[in-house]
């Protein structure tokens, strides 16, 4: 995942973290834990079996597109644009 903000045509940081590290198996499994109050609080229910199912299926689709997604990209009206592509 890279995260990149722009201001007024200069960088003004760029984040990268690898997205295996925050979308995994693992990970998935205890998201339901973690988040059990949200949920709750909605009425949702999530396993962590639903979580690796969903793990699953977004490298598929990311590997059809060619192993890039475009998650966010803002231009905010003073310049300041983010981007954050996995």
């Amino acid at each position: 995942m890279k995260i990149k903000v722009v201001e007024e045509g200069k960088k003004r940081f760029s984040l990268i973290i690898p997205t295996r590290l925050l979308l995994n198996g693992f990970f998935a499994s205890v998201v339901p834990v973690f988040a059990g109050r949200e949920l709750k609080k909605y009425r949702i229910k999530l396993s962590g079996k639903s979580c690796r199912k969903f793990v699953k299926e977004f490298y598929r689709i990311r590997k059809r597109f060619g192993g890039r997604l475009d998650l966010v990209d803002v231009e905010a009206a003073d310049g300041t644009k983010v981007k954050i592509v996995l």
